[in-house]
């Protein structure tokens, strides 16, 4: 049965468009029965985040996802490497949140990928009502609740843009408090510690994410040159959130100089990229130039690229009155879509990167006077009801059994304990899948194409009696990406292996002079979802 409104100018019943979007506007104001209470839509969106994410937890973990994952659980059994017997371009935070979730059982990795979504959900509104109020926080909120349940930017999965965007939009969301809230003395210090320490947080899980910590910057600088007299509370502020910012990076600077050295961290977070970038670029355009245009496509069909316009079309004015919230939101969307440019591949996630400074901006330019509020509540109303019918129907895609896990659990079956495992040259999920020890430091193609391009490592691994692995999997074809041009890889898979078994339409070999149990090949199930 429809909802049948009164337009109060004509006298008369309607169900047009815009009483239908008043109504939706209504529900996340919280001005309907049972979300009265302030935080009430927020709460409910929350809860609602979590809902729909436990809907993928039984799903085969993701190329990255199942990496990071293998990395956390051998991260203290030994090695030459930051992480233990495995090397990644990546802070530990990051590590640090996949270990967690390894405590959590088989399914741990997307619980934590929940929570995390769940608490940028809270964050968001605490965002919204800390810059606007009550009404904004719900209008925050509910951003956040299609930015975070998109599966098309891969949101239900745990990886590092959704864990350093929920530790940004925690550090925005302290700092407004402190700042245009005026709390007393003492909960504004601790609020500015919070701010400082959670945009280290984001830092600390993927090196790019310094938005939050831009946003406290220009918040806080036209704040003290806008109004004088808050000077020494706002330097006050700052102080603290420096104190913030630094405790984090000692705790992770001293953890890097104690294991393998400091450098060794500076590396993996930035010197890296600069050295992969060189390989990238001597490397044919195509495929960076193809993913590129997807990550456009999939900006317009997820709706975020519509809402950032309409949220450039509704805020132009307050941006040109230089308002001190709105100069540090554009700044460090600004930020953010560096990030995602400069970030190479492409990866549909890279979009998450772009949610904490759209849901700001949408909480409070849905509440401003002006028409342009009801362009902004437009796209965001729109993506939200999407959101509620393709969320579940993609989990039910993306839970399906795949050829990774089946490949993981195949060889998982097959293997005896203390055996260890090689991918060329690609899906360390596989790895995680099988359970088995990696045998070699570089699970990703990325850092073999920059770290050891002639396969001089691989090649010396594979036929070192002591350190060659049980089993290999011939994921990719061996020359791919210019690799084995010298056919080391090749010549020690044949003399140093035997093809033991197809499975999943990839050869795998076994050590000679290794016996192992020569299982049915399992049934492969679905595609896996394609990643870079």
């Amino acid at each position: 049965m429809p909802i049948v409104f009164t337009d109060r100018a004509a006298g008369s019943s309607t169900t047009t468009p815009g009483v239908a979007l008043r109504a939706a506007g209504r529900i996340l104001s919280g001005r309907v029965a049972g979300l009265r209470h302030p935080a009430g839509p927020t709460i409910a969106l929350a809860l609602l985040t979590l809902a729909l994410h436990l809907l993928y937890v039984n799903g085969p973990l993701l190329s990255d996802e199942g990496g990071f994952a293998m990395v956390a659980r051998w991260w203290g059994s030994g090695g030459d490497h930051l992480y233990g017997p495995q090397w990644v371009d990546r802070p530990p935070g990051l590590i640090a949140v996949f270990w967690v979730a390894n405590l959590l059982g088989p399914h741990g990795v997307r619980i934590v990928a929940g929570l995390m979504a769940t608490g940028f959900v809270l964050a968001a509104g605490w965002a919204g009502w800390a810059a606007r109020g009550t009404r904004a926080a719900a209008w925050s909120a509910g951003t956040a609740f299609f930015l975070m349940n998109t599966p098309v930017t891969q949101t239900f999965a745990l990886n590092g843009e959704l864990v350093a965007a929920t530790w940004t939009m925690i550090s925005v969301a302290a700092w407004i408090h402190a700042v245009r809230r005026r709390p007393s003395r003492a909960a504004a210090l601790r609020l500015g510690v919070l701010a400082g320490a959670a945009a280290s947080m984001a830092v600390l899980t993927k090196q790019n994410f310094v938005d939050a910590a831009v946003f406290l910057l220009v918040l806080g600088l036209a704040e003290g040159l806008i109004v004088r007299e808050r000077r020494r509370r706002l330097l006050a502020l700052g102080g603290c959130a420096a104190a913030g910012f630094a405790l984090p990076a000692l705790v992770a600077a001293g953890w890097a100089y104690a294991h393998t050295g400091l450098g060794d961290l500076v590396y993996a977070m930035y010197g890296f990229r600069v050295d992969a970038s060189g390989v990238i670029a001597r490397w044919s355009q195509f495929a960076p130039d193809g993913r590129m245009r997807g990550l456009l496509g999939i900006a317009l069909l997820s709706g975020i690229a519509t809402l950032a316009i309409a949220l450039v079309v509704a805020g132009g004015r307050y941006i040109s009155r230089r308002s001190p919230l709105f100069l540090a939101c554009m700044a460090a969307g600004l930020v953010e879509i560096a990030g995602v440019i400069l970030g190479g591949n492409y990866s549909p996630h890279y979009l998450i990167g772009l949610a904490p400074m759209l849901t700001l901006a949408a909480g409070v330019l849905a509440v401003q006077p002006g028409s342009g509020r009801w362009l902004v509540r437009l796209f965001v109303i729109a993506p939200v009801i999407v959101t509620l019918g393709v969320s579940p129907a993609a989990a039910v895609q993306v839970t399906k059994e795949n050829a990774v896990r089946a490949t993981g659990e195949w060889l998982a079956r097959s293997s005896e304990p203390g055996d260890s495992l090689v991918v060329l040259y690609t899906h360390a999920n596989l790895i995680d899948a099988s359970g088995l020890r990696p045998g070699y430091p570089y699970a990703w193609s990325l850092p073999i194409r920059t770290l050891d391009p002639r396969l001089d490592l691989l090649a010396a691994t594979l036929t070192d009696p002591k350190r060659a692995p049980t089993w290999v999997v011939g994921w990719d074809d061996l020359q791919i990406w210019g690799l084995d041009a010298r056919h080391h890889v090749a010549e020690a898979l044949a003399t140093d292996y035997i093809r033991f078994a197809t499975v999943c339409g990839h050869p795998i070999w076994l050590r000679r002079g290794l016996d192992r149990t020569h299982l049915p090949a399992p049934l492969c199930g679905g595609r896996e979802i394609r990643e870079w």
